[in-house]
């Protein structure tokens, strides 16, 4: 009997289609091949080169090598290899939101890494539903790994702050930015008048509030354009803004070419 699994949450779904646990395999059947699906190369022991698209290098443990559909693959063990390979479906869409980009991604937490990666080898061999659910949510451990891992990295690139209260703010900010903001609903939520909490903010990062907020949008914003097939409208949506006019109006002040354009140019 055919399972057909999902993991549903923040209107995300992946569907593991395929799991197999390949031990030391000293050559691919196949130099190249097209998938329909995305695939995923989850190293455990040994090196490969591979090309996927214009990404190419070489790709080891803690290293996970995704492949989005219809992109050729190409590959060369250097060193025999064990590896799960994870075929999976995801919406283009949503797969811009939770998949690392095509390539090579390093997971830092080696130690929890390894742990999923323990628990996949013990249920390769089974296929019953209850197996099926638990690998499907492996799966999702990877990619959650993944986006825990990219979130840290962005607040260590964040301007530092002492002041504990305004970096409090600028998270409340980014985790709020898809959504419609009120400055004086996150004054009262961090017990400031909006006239303190501007003035603290300005005094922390060196632009007030709805500046920090416009430039965390405009940047989510990018991402997609550039990643995503969304409609303007969509993008808007989950960028906090009312509609796609006034993203386009903003979006084109703020980067001096229009929506359209900045797309055209992040895939030539």
């Amino acid at each position: 009997m055919e399972h057909t699994l999902y993991f549903v949450g923040s209107e995300r779904f992946v569907q593991l289609l395929n799991h197999i646990y390949w031990r030391q395999k000293g050559a691919f059947d196949l130099a190249e091949d097209l998938y329909d699906t995305w695939v995923a190369f989850a190293v455990e022991e040994g090196i490969f080169r591979y090309e996927i698209g214009v990404q190419s290098g070489e790709a080891g443990f803690a290293d996970v090598v995704l492949c989005p559909p219809g992109v050729p693959f190409r590959r060369a063990a250097i060193t025999p290899l064990t590896f799960h390979y994870l075929q999976f479906s995801a919406s283009r869409e949503e797969a811009a939101e939770l998949l690392p980009p095509a390539g090579r991604s390093l997971i830092n937490d080696t130690k929890r890494l390894a742990s999923t990666y323990a628990y996949l080898r013990q249920a390769s061999e089974e296929n019953d539903l209850p197996s099926e659910l638990w690998k499907n949510h492996l799966l999702m451990d990877l990619w959650q790994l993944f986006q825990l891992e990219r979130r840290q990295s962005r607040l260590k690139e964040r301007k530092f702050t002492e002041d504990v209260l305004m970096a409090e703010a600028a998270v409340l900010l980014e985790e709020q930015a898809g959504e419609t903001v009120s400055l004086q609903e996150l004054a009262h939520r961090l017990a400031l008048s909006p006239v303190q909490l501007t003035r603290r903010f300005r005094e922390a990062f060196q632009e007030t509030p709805s500046d920090y907020l416009k430039a965390v949008r405009l940047k989510k914003a990018r991402s997609l354009l550039a990643a995503s097939t969304l409609t303007l409208a969509q993008i808007a949506e989950r960028c906090g803004y009312e509609n796609g006019f006034y993203l386009s109006r903003v979006f084109s002040k703020a980067m001096g070419v229009s929506p359209s354009e900045y797309r055209r140019r992040s895939r030539v």
